[in-house]
């Protein structure tokens, strides 16, 4: 389980990257709750980005003014229970499964004024909670002077009412990775970086997760750096597979690979069989599409590291950030376009008419295919991937096993012949290239792929 804290400045800035960097952390990680700060939207165009970016439910506090907003977006798999919420604080409990532990999404105050109301009440909720609690965001506060670079030395006195509030509720900065300044302006003309955004968790929270960590993303799209939460020091992936899909038809170059692969290398044996065949069509096919998708995320790379190594300098060129900026704009913008041409017809037709239509029928279809969890014989309830495999795996051995019986034979008696010698003739005959051309043309081009992914449109075609 993962979860995902920004500092946004804003939602819907495309010359910030704002939007794009959204949906490279939903491709790339999809947090099962991710919280948003300094929105300033309200909640009808918060509830867009919540079907934009996949989510099932989204909670929300308003801007107060051109400033401020809160939002916090998780999946179906994750149960929420809201205890406080203003301008400052999401206090919350979290279930994923049979983990329960609270979860404070903080924005800290801007002004030194309002920072101690802000602490005080963090204190008022921490002194009576022992359960497992983790609280994280942008609590625009350092705890001395060695958490920021540039700018006058601070006294060590403005520092205590941060630190005595984490030590009133027992929290502990979780371990991390990634460059620590997470947030980077200008103030009384000088260039300041400064530990602003991170994630706590007191004792008992580091005791169940002893692997929690945080990681600091790459910063664009915004003056703070996101912040990863992870419950264990790794996370499973799901290893990708390969699929046929109708893309390949419009790519100059495939059918020559096809072609080639098919054949084989000069030399080869002739009578190779269709199951070699299918995997080196597939292997030459997986080769095309990793040498496509990565001519044209390259530019995307550079652009997005470049940016990174500018905004990290003590003294960073403006001019050279902007047209980077500018650049890393235009590039996922080329991305956005190149794909939506070759995606479904259902896109090309209602999708960019900011219409329900596509965002509903892909959450829908999604609802359809997705397997939250899986009770074992003993009723337990398995949330991970791998547990709900084995889980799966297990009930089919039970389902198929055989009770391996003396003889069949009485099974075998109390049968009667329905295959007449005439219609076993037909059976054993040797099938036509008629039969084969029909079976492949009877099978929906859309429909699943088989097991090499190759779905009946590859046949029907080449």
């Amino acid at each position: 389980m993962s979860i995902f804290s920004w500092n946004c400045q804003g939602l819907g800035r495309t010359q910030d990257l704002t939007i794009q960097r959204l949906r490279e952390i939903r491709r790339t990680y999809f947090p099962e709750i991710m919280f948003l700060m300094e929105t300033k939207k309200c909640r009808d165009i918060l509830v867009d980005l919540q079907q934009w970016l996949g989510y099932d439910r989204v909670f929300t506090v308003e801007p107060r003014g051109l400033s401020g907003g809160l939002a916090v977006f998780w999946k179906n798999e994750i149960k929420l229970d809201f205890k406080f919420a203003d301008k400052n604080l999401i206090d919350m409990q979290v279930q994923f499964g049979e983990v329960t532990f609270y979860l404070s999404c903080i924005y800290g105050e801007p002004s030194s004024e309002g920072k101690n109301i802000v602490w005080e009440r963090i204190s008022r909720i921490g002194v009576n909670r022992r359960e497992k609690w983790c609280m994280l965001g942008d609590f625009n506060e350092i705890l001395n002077n060695d958490e920021k670079i540039g700018g006058p030395m601070r006294s060590e006195e403005s520092f205590k009412p941060f630190g005595d509030m984490l030590s009133a509720c027992g929290m502990e900065e979780l371990e991390s990775s990634g460059i620590r300044f997470t947030w980077a302006g200008q103030r009384w003309k000088k260039w300041i970086q400064s530990c602003l955004d991170r994630a706590f968790g007191n004792r008992e929270w580091l005791r169940v997760f002893p692997g929690s960590n945080q990681k600091f993303l790459a910063k664009r799209g915004s003056d703070h750096r996101p912040v990863l939460l992870m419950l264990q020091a790794s996370q499973s992936k799901n290893r990708g597979q390969f699929r046929y899909d109708k893309k390949f038809l419009f790519q100059p170059g495939v059918k020559e690979k096809i072609i080639e692969a098919w054949r084989g290398t000069e030399g080869g044996s002739d009578n190779c069989c269709v199951a070699k065949r299918l995997r080196d069509c597939r292997g030459a096919l997986s080769v095309w599409k990793k040498e496509k998708d990565f001519n044209a995320k390259d530019r995307i790379h550079i652009l997005e590291d470049r940016l990174e190594w500018f905004q990290s300098r003590n003294y960073p060129c403006w001019h050279a950030i902007r047209v980077i900026k500018k650049e890393l704009g235009r590039a996922y913008k080329e991305e956005e376009l190149f794909w939506q041409q070759k995606s479904m017809e259902k896109w090309l037709k209602y999708g960019d008419r900011n219409s329900n239509f596509f965002h509903e029928t892909v959450k829908a279809n999604r609802e359809k295919r997705k397997l939250i969890k899986l009770k074992d014989g003993s009723g337990l309830e398995h949330w991970s991937e791998e547990s709900k495999a084995l889980v799966a795996l297990d009930y089919f051995k039970e389902l198929f096993k055989s009770s391996d019986p003396p003889s069949y034979q009485p099974v075998i008696q109390s049968m009667r012949p329905r295959v007449t010698d005439s219609m076993n003739q037909r059976l054993l005959a040797a099938v036509t290239d008629k039969e084969i051309r029909d079976a492949v043309f009877g099978i929906k081009s859309s429909s699943a792929p088989g097991p090499d992914g190759m779905s009946g449109l590859f046949f029907q075609q080449y």
